[in-house]
């Protein structure tokens, strides 16, 4: 079959299912992303500052810590999409990996933070390496499979960002699950042990209720199978060269990049930020992500629409404009700043964030979905793999850089779970990395995105033209 066959035989099938059909698809492409972002949230968000602050563990070994467990994941990841690519079982290619993983990411959380006491701070860094494993291999195995089931789910450009849009708003919601409620749970509790594993316990617990949610809803969701033909032998080495040949992919790849590097150090900084800048609570902290978080979904309509009118090229860059602006505004913000400004603040990068993720996502789709017109291969799985690969190096590089950075500026570690005193050094280096750091990575991506070429007209030119 040509590929200009397959796409006009997948937009049939498409037009075929039903109206229940198409909503369980939506809402299960959002409950994948709320379990993934809860469980990986709560990690972003707390991780680093529970093995400084509560593990004693330095900041430079703790950044060493979760840099070695992301090169890791991220060299999971093309493995487990080219896996998921070529799975044949009763359930599809797709569902056996979501299913491991909703019950492999809440493991890891809980593991990681209800650490036991060991009276040694070296077993601690062996343990919570263990149980960030874990917690990573999960992550993988939810998200490159919800990933190229959204590609697989439809052959139209626009029901394909709806579903991102889903997808964007699930991330949303496990967002807010993942970074305000945990905070929220350590202000009543408070952040001790007892405290870090109630708030472990309560998000593993939605995790997994979450994944196993989704796993019911997209069993009939539309299925895609290998090729007849016998598969080569699977090659890191292939699947790359093949992702880079794509070269809007490229683009977007690079820019995601930086994207994530900056957003990484951005929300890993924060709930530094809170505690040594601002001397606020850990439920300022919570009340932060949650403005956030209802910036991005309230703003999520509103982009979808703006992206059809300036398309999604100029809606990428816009956001990633709001964005690193808005970072950069915290460095004037003192412990005595009034709530509404830190509020507005909250809100304006939440709705920025919305547009990044919304639009980054919408142009990988395109960018696969164009990889398969050119070549008639089904090679989802694949991208998605490479996908979140960059993803997780860039997040690796931008926590060890982080720790690096902390460490080399003088910042010390504790085992009471609080506030240590910290010098005038540590206290700027914070700072930076919620303020300048995210605002040159957006830079960055912004300039790397203009280089972008494909837009829907380009690609419903390559499904009419392709051989």
């Amino acid at each position: 079959m040509t590929a200009t066959t397959a796409a006009g035989a997948e937009a049939l099938a498409a037009s075929e299912i039903p109206s229940s059909s198409l909503w369980r698809i939506r809402i299960g492409s959002f409950l994948v992303p709320v379990a993934h972002a809860a469980g990986m949230n709560v990690v972003t968000v707390l991780g680093l500052r529970y093995l400084t602050d509560s593990l004693a563990i330095s900041a430079g070994t703790a950044g060493l810590i979760f840099a070695l467990v992301k090169i890791y994941d991220g060299l999971l990841d093309p493995t487990v999409g080219a896996m998921s690519d070529r799975a044949r079982t009763r359930w599809g290619r797709r569902l056996p990996f979501l299913f491991a993983g909703g019950l492999a990411m809440p493991l890891g959380v809980v593991a990681l933070f209800g650490a036991p006491d060991f009276g040694s701070v070296l077993l601690a860094e062996l343990f919570v390496t263990l149980a960030l494993i874990l917690h990573a291999t999960g992550y993988t195995l939810l998200t490159i499979p919800g990933f190229a089931m959204v590609v697989e789910g439809s052959a139209d450009p626009h029901e394909r960002t709806r579903l991102m849009a889903w997808r964007v708003l699930g991330n949303s919601g496990g967002t807010l699950i993942g970074s305000t409620l945990p905070a929220w749970i350590l202000a009543a509790l408070g952040p001790g042990r007892q405290g870090h594993l109630a708030m472990a316990l309560t998000i593993g617990a939605l995790v997994l209720a979450a994944a196993l949610g989704a796993v019911l809803l997209l069993r009939d969701a539309p299925r895609t199978v290998p090729a007849e033909t016998p598969p080569e032998a699977y090659s890191l080495v292939r699947q790359a060269r093949l992702a880079w040949r794509n070269v809007p992919f490229r683009v977007l790849t690079i820019a995601h990049v930086f994207l994530l590097f900056g957003t990484a150090v951005a929300s890993a900084g924060m709930a530094y930020f809170s505690r040594y800048v601002l001397r606020a609570g850990d439920g300022w902290l919570g009340t932060f992500f949650m403005v956030a978080t209802v910036g991005t979904v309230a703003s999520m309509p509103v982009w979808v629409r703006l992206t059809r009118v300036i398309g999604k090229k100029a809606g990428y860059m816009a956001a990633l404009a709001g964005y690193g602006l808005l970072n950069l505004a915290w460095f004037t913000a003192t412990r005595d700043e009034p709530m509404a400004l830190s509020a507005a603040r909250a809100l304006g990068i939440g709705v920025a964030a919305g547009g990044m993720i919304l639009c980054a996502y919408a142009m990988l789709s395109d960018a696969v979905r164009y990889d398969f017109v050119r070549n008639g291969e089904r090679r989802e799985g694949a991208f998605a793999g490479f996908t979140t690969l960059f993803d997780k190096l860039s997040a690796a590089l931008a926590l060890a850089a982080m720790g690096w950075f902390l460490a080399a500026m003088g910042y010390v570690p504790s085992a009471g779970g609080g506030a240590a005193p910290q010098a005038a050094g540590a206290t700027l280096a914070v700072k930076l990395c919620v303020t300048v750091v995210p605002a040159v990575a957006m830079a960055a991506a912004f300039v790397t995105v203009s280089f972008y070429r494909l837009d829907p007209a380009s690609l419903v030119e390559a499904e009419e033209t392709a051989p």
